[in-house]
């Protein structure tokens, strides 16, 4: 009975010390916690604003605008948490006319045979809202967070419209960062006439989520997008769930083909604040010669090529663009 005893003590003794040195080498290891976006909505400009935030409200914030197009999901959540990781609030949005901000039925849809003479003219054109107008929203947005300065970031048509935030608002910009975008320069060689073709093809008139799918899955994959299938299918998935309303995209496109087809180098040639121009060397929509010269023009740019990045922030190319863009936000 003794021995039983004893050896029971030896056996619970063993079994505390294991349990012990499991808390203290795996429970009592800090973890990594993951930063969850927070979802919101704003009025500014007479329009209603989607946006996610990430990280702290009280940290310097990063506003991400996005192309043509595309959802505030073009982020790529990988790409936002590991920003705010680095001691920043990060926003990305919906732009006026997609996903879940405002949709602009009301303005009809362009009339392309009116808006053709004034392409590369920079007159004003009857268009239902322009570049210059979705730049307004940046700073509403900025407004209704009660956010006064921020480093301002975009993407494709994004980077065109954060280029008139700082041009128009300089006031409101601690750095830009634009992303695959032009100077405006319209004598710019054009892209891939793959690229182009699909991205002026309109999406398809169904409901049927297979086809959608597969339609943004080619999208992607023409403009350089790298990750596998699966992984794109469920980014494309993503966006159609959330919010599929294409009857924006021409209004979109109407804006950014006159705004983008407008020379902005002489303003460009007057920003101040530190600038970051991000390119990928195999874009095929917005070639690598169009962000150098966005470079070569705004005093002092510092330029961050991409190795075989293409039109698209695939998730291999995450840490790289966060690389960049804060060696340029802590300067």
């Amino acid at each position: 009975m003794k021995t039983r005893t004893k050896q029971h003590s030896v056996l619970s003794y063993a079994l505390c010390f294991c349990l012990l040195v499991t808390l203290l080498t795996v429970g009592c290891q800090p973890t990594e916690k993951t930063i969850e976006p927070q979802a919101g909505t704003v009025k500014t400009n007479g329009i209603t604003i989607a946006y996610e935030s990430f990280g702290d409200s009280n940290n310097e914030t990063i506003i991400l605008i996005q192309g043509i197009g595309a959802t505030l999901l073009n982020y790529p959540t990988e790409f936002c948490q590991q920003l705010a990781a680095k001691g920043y609030r990060v926003i990305r949005f919906d732009n006026r006319d997609i996903g879940l901000s405002s949709h602009l039925d009301s303005l009809g849809q362009p009339n392309w045979e009116a808006l053709f003479p004034f392409i590369k003219t920079c007159n004003p054109a009857p268009l239902p809202y322009t570049l210059l107008d979705m730049a307004k929203d940046v700073i509403g947005l900025m407004d209704a967070l009660q956010i006064q300065k921020a480093h301002i970031a975009g993407a494709s048509m994004g980077g065109a419209i954060a280029q008139l935030v700082v041009i128009h608002f300089p006031d409101r910009v601690l750095t830009l960062t634009s992303m695959s975008a032009s100077s405006g320069n319209p004598n710019l060689p054009p892209g891939d006439s793959t690229a182009l073709a699909a991205m002026s093809t309109p999406p398809p008139v169904t409901t049927n989520t297979d086809t959608l799918v597969n339609y943004l899955v080619n999208i992607y994959k023409v403009l350089g997008g790298v990750d596998d299938e699966q992984t794109l299918r469920k980014r494309a998935l993503g966006h159609i769930n959330r919010s599929w309303y294409p009857e924006g995209l021409a209004r979109q496109a109407a804006a950014v083909t006159i705004g983008d087809n407008c020379d902005r180098r002489p303003d460009l040639a007057k920003i101040k604040v530190p600038t970051l121009i991000i390119h990928g060397t195999a874009d095929p929509l917005v070639t690598p010669e169009s962000g150098k010269e966005v470079v070569a023009t705004i005093p002092n740019a510092q330029l961050c090529l991409v190795d075989s990045m293409g039109h698209d922030i695939s998730l291999r190319y995450v840490d790289k663009l966060v690389s960049c863009m804060v060696e340029i936000i802590r300067k």
